[in-house]
């Protein structure tokens, strides 16, 4: 910065008070020496040049102050100012120290696995946990912006019972919290899952003759209950009972198939 120089006012200053200026105004005014067109004159000559000169006075003081007081912000201005410089050319400096790429440079993760259910080898809560780190990586923390990532990481059959999830993001709806999302994944998982275990004990129950013949009654709540839970058609059960219920009750719906009589359902 260029140095800077305080502005100095340069015409002196005389103290004319209203004395004074009375003072100047009869100086040299000795009526008894001169004629009173003499004094008169004179008077009027020092009233002009007392007035002159305390005007100026006064305006001189004004200005003064003023100039005064502008130099001194100034001078504060141009303190900071230099001050200020200082500071930034200590931290360009220390900017050029540091390691190229630490200040914008991000933790890369790759893309989390896709996840279909059941069938998949990782659990949800694995694959939840690589979600939640990818957008923790990718500064994703709006939750509509976690769903529609996760969304896209689901494949069938899980996905089709998202649907109204997908549904939202098509019409352009918020998808809600994902505190929401995580609890209804975990809802259909478990329901898959009691499916499946459902489904594997059944068809260990087609072929599980010695229960049926030691406690028929037990078997069938047995399998009124897990048929409840798998989606298979009354054709099946009724095609797989037959299998396995006692010889005297097989025989004896004989009659009911011959005329046609058979439960459907």
């Amino acid at each position: 910065m260029s140095t800077f120089t305080n502005f100095t006012v340069t015409v002196p200053f005389v103290d004319f008070s209203a004395e004074n200026w009375e003072a100047l105004v009869r100086d040299s005014t000795n009526s008894e020496n001169t004629s009173w067109d003499e004094v008169e004159m004179l008077i009027l000559r020092n009233a002009h040049w007392g007035t002159t000169h305390t005007l100026k006075n006064y305006v001189d003081q004004v200005l003064n102050r003023a100039i005064n007081h502008y130099n001194g912000a100034l001078t504060t201005a141009y303190n900071r100012i230099a001050t200020l410089e200082t500071k930034v050319t200590r931290l360009q400096g220390e900017l050029t120290r540091l390691p190229r790429g630490n200040i914008t440079s991000k933790t890369k993760v790759s893309e989390p696995p896709t996840f279909a259910g059941s069938e998949n080898k990782m659990h949800l809560h694995d694959w939840l946990s690589q979600i939640a780190l990818y957008c923790s990586a990718s500064s994703i923390t709006v939750d509509d912006q976690k769903i529609v990532c996760a969304l896209t990481r689901l494949y069938t059959p899980t996905s089709t019972y998202m649907k109204s999830y997908y549904d939202k993001v098509q019409a352009g709806q918020s998808v809600g919290s994902w505190g929401d999302f995580v609890q209804e994944l975990k809802n259909i998982c478990r329901q898959r899952d009691d499916k499946e275990g459902a489904k594997k004990e059944l068809t260990a129950l087609w072929v599980n003759k010695d229960l049926a013949k030691k406690n028929f009654v037990k078997y069938t709540e047995r399998y009124r209950t897990l048929a409840r839970i798998v989606n298979y058609s009354d054709e099946v059960h009724i095609d797989k009972m037959k299998k396995v219920i006692p010889d005297k009750l097989r025989n004896a719906l004989v009659i009911y198939e011959i005329t046609n009589q058979c439960p459907k359902t």
